[in-house]
């Protein structure tokens, strides 16, 4: 197995990502272990046939249209929390500097 990161400024590669990025909670996203917390670009795989790129931000590798994660040797595989909202939604839709009535 070949694998390969180019590297590309975080702005482009969460375009890329579009409704990807970021993750959702709950989601089990890959932490690729050569790569530095800071690093973001491509990880290219290749095996036996043809190879697959996945978009890395920060160092993680999220779910992507390329397919499942590659689950790279030495990367540790994270699932986000659900996590509850810590406060209710606002339910007063008036302006700020409204008074209330």
């Amino acid at each position: 197995m070949t694998v390969m990161f180019t590297q590309m400024p975080r702005e482009d590669v969460v375009t890329y990502l579009g409704r990807s990025w970021p993750a959702a909670p709950g989601t089990t996203i890959e932490r690729v272990a050569f790569l530095s917390e800071t690093a973001c670009g491509g990880v290219a795989v290749q095996t036996s046939g043809p190879g697959l790129t996945w978009w890395v931000v920060d160092g993680v590798i999220v779910p992507q249209d390329a397919g499942p994660l590659p689950e790279l040797e030495g990367d540790e595989l994270i699932t986000l929390p659900n996590e509850e909202p810590t406060q209710p939604p606002m339910t007063d839709p008036a302006p700020f500097g409204a008074e209330p009535q």
